[in-house]
């Protein structure tokens, strides 16, 4: 901004030899070096308008040329975070030369710009679907975020869109070779919004803005609401099924590890606990998703949720819908083998064991809709061990979505994956029937089931598939919204995985104006794109940290602990117990045998909270920054020569420059 006021001040006719254009880091600094001049001496004022009369007096020097192959390349422009900084200028004048500056009057008048994005007009079918016609589309901001909405459907794009996003501008004041006072309009363009400007959806629907102005003063007849279920469809998902598929990966890589390990030197005995110790930890994390998958039938599909309660007067399974009626036989159909669980440490002396998917939603919903298990659940402070439990703290029944299983016998012996999802193939219904139940939804047929210790979990998919059957196509107001990652996934489709193309158009609006005057538009800059914030092009932005300059213990004892972690009782016994862990234990947990080596857990599975004298407390522990900096920058060492076996970076990752002289400690005897 200095550079720009300096120009304006001094040598306005030199302003388009500074117009943007492609650079990156490994460009000359000689390439786009320009003048300094930013007025530094203050100098009297009939010397400046002296000075400023020569200057303007002289033909303006033409603008370097830059280098060609720079020049051949699309404008990027960087980030804030590259400290690159871009303003957008145009003047607002008549067309015809010679008249004035026109000034915008009172509030009903002003200026901005706006920002378009290029777009295929068609949604393409491909990313390599040649070479399509682009057309500008708007940034219109609303109530649920953003939309780029197409411009026009006749290839005339210097309209304003009903909506569109407005962008500031602000003078940028100069005097020509007679004194008179011009004035330039500026814009800072909004390169860091980029991942917002790239996230949000795509609209072909055009919208005049007349027609909008309209819906304004007279808002239109509410029309028929698109229904559907695809939102309580990815509700389900984010909820119980890819938790679940997250469930059976880690019951899969487990049991294998087991199986596969001749480091195990405790025989049957040893094996049995290990499983053991693995279906404990599934256990919980399978009644959460029994919890999660019971609220979501109460809150969507309310009358399966009722033939499943034990102590509901809805309607019963005779009384469903085909859709509900074939959700909850395939629910009550899923009985694995009890022994499952049983003969893996579930004790069933003490708490049952459900044999079906609908059975254990049955447990959980109980006859207070899911209270007593979910106190339960959200109280405890430490890990499930059926040994030791509380039957009072834990809900009364067990079943496992995902687990391990094991006859503890034969050479090798028998262990391997399990679960009710190896009924997921059993959804498969036939086309005729799918068309019979809702012609709107699309016919899934499951492939063969694969053996259980190599089970796909895509198939759980199916599952999803079953679920959305049974659900009532609606307006899906009372759904979640939409994770933004499955938002994005439909903006990438409809653009084609476009890296984003935009032009900027200024605007002059007069708001007394009717439609015979819409606002007017100028023509667009030229095409560029926005850099990402880890672009390989953009400048480095040079951050300096300082590490301490003595890092013996008498150095530093000297700094102060200044920054302060306060914990809660449960997060400080979990930091008690990973105190006991090391880094080498960490690495080889997540290695591959023969190096791998799993954590042993202590018998009682923590004892959740710090206590002292059987009273519940909390931490709030001084740090030593210093020392935590050293230590982030060991770990991050250690870390990065670890990963290099698969990222292969080591060569680009570091370079360091001597410094002779630079010492922690003064010579011997000095000062």
């Amino acid at each position: 901004m200095d550079q720009l006021f300096g120009i304006l001040a001094t040598d306005p006719a030199q302003l388009g030899a500074h117009v943007a254009r492609h650079e990156t880091w490994r460009t000359p600094p000689g390439a786009l070096a320009t003048t300094d001049l930013v007025e530094r001496v203050p100098l009297p004022a009939p010397v400046k308008k002296a000075r400023l009369g020569r200057v303007l007096g002289r033909a303006a020097e033409p603008p370097s040329s830059p280098e060609p192959e720079l020049e051949a390349k699309l404008l990027k422009l960087f980030q804030p975070a590259h400290q690159r900084y871009y303003i957008v200028g145009a003047t607002l004048a008549c067309a015809i030369p010679g008249l004035p500056d026109r000034s915008p009057r009172g509030g009903h008048e002003k200026t901005g710009f706006v920002v378009r994005r290029l777009l295929p007009r068609v949604v393409p079918k491909s990313p390599n679907s040649g070479d399509p016609e682009l057309a500008e589309f708007a940034y219109v901001k609303g109530t649920d975020g953003g939309l780029w909405q197409m411009v026009s459907d006749d290839g005339r794009d210097d309209v304003l869109v009903a909506g569109e996003e407005l962008l500031p501008l602000f003078p940028l004041s100069h005097a020509d070779s007679q004194s008179v006072r011009r004035t330039m309009w500026g814009g800072l363009i909004p390169v860091g919004r980029r991942e917002e400007y790239l996230g949000v959806s795509v609209s072909r629907k055009v919208e005049k803005l007349a027609q909008g102005q309209l819906n304004v003063l007279r808002p239109p007849s509410v029309g028929k609401a698109e229904v559907g279920v695809f939102a309580r469809m990815t509700e389900f998902k984010m909820d119980v099924a890819e938790p679940w598929k997250a469930m059976i990966r880690a019951a899969q890589k487990a049991a294998a590890e087991i199986a596969a390990d001749p480091n195990d030197d405790g025989g049957a005995a040893r094996r049995s606990d290990r499983i053991r110790e693995a279906n404990l930890l599934f256990q919980t994390q399978s009644w959460l998703l029994l919890l999660d998958w019971a609220d979501y039938l109460k809150r969507h599909v309310p009358s399966v949720y009722a033939a499943l309660s034990t102590s509901s007067s809805g309607p019963l399974s005779a009384a469903l819908a085909p859709p509900q009626a074939r959700l909850l036989a395939w629910l009550r159909s899923t009985s694995g083998d009890s022994w499952l669980g049983l003969k893996n440490g579930l004790k069933p002396s003490t708490l049952t064991y459900s044999t079906s998917i609908a059975g254990a939603l049955s447990a959980v919903i109980g006859t207070d809709d899911c209270a007593t298990v979910r106190r339960r659940l959200e109280s405890v402070e430490t890990q499930y061990r059926a040994a030791v439990a509380d039957a009072s703290r834990w809900p009364a029944f067990h079943f496992l979505l995902a687990g391990i299983t094991s006859d503890g016998f034969g050479v090798p012996p028998s262990i391997k994956p399990d679960g009710p999802y190896v009924f997921a193939n059993d959804t498969q219904i036939s086309k005729e029937e799918a068309t019979a139940e809702d012609p709107q939804n699309p016919v899934l047929i499951a492939p063969a089931l694969p053996p259980i210790d190599t089970f796909d979990v895509n198939l759980i998919d199916t599952i999803t598939a079953l679920v959305a059957r049974a659900l009532t196509p609606s307006d899906e107001a009372d759904a979640r919204p939409l994770p933004f990652a499955q938002k994005l996934a439909q903006t990438m489709r409809d653009t084609a995985n476009d890296q984003g193309l935009f032009a900027i158009r200024f605007v002059h609006l007069n708001e007394d104006c009717g439609p015979l005057h819409p606002p007017v538009l100028s023509g667009t800059t030229d095409r560029f794109q926005m850099a990402n914030f880890f672009d390989s092009d953009a400048p480095a932005r040079p951050i300096r940290i300082t590490l301490p300059l003595d890092p013996s213990p008498a150095g530093l004892r000297k700094h102060a602990r200044g920054t302060a972690f306060v914990m809660s009782d449960l997060l400080c016994g979990q930091v008690q117990r990973a105190k006991g862990l090391g880094f080498i234990d960490l690495v080889l947990q997540v290695l591959p045998w023969p190096l791998h080596k799993a954590i042993k857990l202590d018998n009682d599975g923590a004892t959740g909270g710090c206590k002292s004298n059987g009273v519940d407390i909390g931490m709030i522990c001084s740090l030593s920054i210093p020392i935590i900096t050293i230590c982030a920058l060991i770990l991050l060492m250690m870390i990065v020569l670890v990963l290099d076996f698969i990222f292969r970076w080591i060569p680009w990752f570091i370079m360091c420059f001597p410094i002779p002289g630079l010492k922690s400690k003064p010579a011997a005897g000095g000062s």
